[in-house]
């Protein structure tokens, strides 16, 4: 990923966007953290995989996170 954004877009219906010829994504920063591993890893898998649908990106993505989360990983806080 080129770049990674946070930005409230719920009001739009969406936590997340990507734009895979920018190799960019959007993510809405209020999310909780395993919502946001998922919904970053779905916009991710949109930008490498341009060609997925969508049910597949879906279930790729919330696969990786699930799998993620049990190794535990976690968003660092910005104190930390």
């Amino acid at each position: 990923m080129r770049r990674i954004f946070y930005k409230l877009r719920r009001n739009r219906g969406c936590w997340g966007k990507a734009w895979p010829d920018e190799r960019r994504v959007e993510i809405d920063p209020e999310l909780d953290q395993k919502t946001m591993l998922d919904i970053g890893l779905h916009e991710g898998l949109h930008v490498l995989f341009p060609y997925l649908p969508e049910d597949q990106v879906n279930d790729a993505g919330t696969s990786l996170a699930d799998l993620l989360w049990r190794l535990g990983y976690r968003r660092k806080d910005e104190d930390e």
